[in-house]
């Protein structure tokens, strides 16, 4: 059974000049083990795709098709059960890891909170496993930067750890 299957998804969007086919029709497979790249030119529903692979679309988004994750479909599940999957076993790295990272938070937190929702850990566990995919993901020093902020670090830095949040 594939990880990952899209078939016929189509998403519509309501604008100020009404409804918008964002997406029409896209169809791929992903078996376990695989990586697939979406490419495109700006605006042509890259995101989109991505945003409704983890329900993260606005409510007024009109999502038809099927998406399937581990034989599970996707489309039409309330949040509550987008929830249990999101974080636990679909993650996300955003494009721009400032906008992803929430500045009032120190990265522990941040990069703890999947581990601590989804696994049950405590805060200090959560606290050394964050500390363990910092240094996975080459963040330098990573022990004395747990309690950091994210303007603390560079922008590859930054996405460093928006990839360590995806891993958690």
């Amino acid at each position: 059974m594939p990880l990952l299957e899209v078939e016929d998804l189509h998403i519509e969007l309501q604008t100020q000049r009404g409804p918008a086919e964002a997406v029409r029709g896209i169809d791929f497979t992903l078996e376990r083990g695989e990586t697939l790249g979406i490419v495109g030119e700006s605006g042509c529903g890259k995101s989109i795709t991505v945003m409704s692979l983890m329900g993260l679309l606005p409510s007024t988004a009109k999502v038809t098709g099927s998406i399937r994750f581990d034989g599970t479909e996707l489309v039409g599940r309330d949040e509550r059960a987008m929830c249990r999957i999101r974080g636990n076993r679909i993650g996300m790295i955003f494009q721009e890891p400032m906008t992803a990272l929430n500045p009032v938070h120190t990265i522990a937190r941040q990069v703890g909170e999947p581990l601590r929702l989804h696994r049950g850990l405590s805060q200090a566990d959560a606290r050394k496993e964050v500390l363990a995919l910092l240094d996975r993901v080459g963040i330098p020093d990573a022990a004395s930067r747990l309690d950091a902020y994210p303007h603390q670090f560079s922008g590859g830095q930054r996405q460093r750890i928006g990839i360590a949040m995806a891993l958690a």
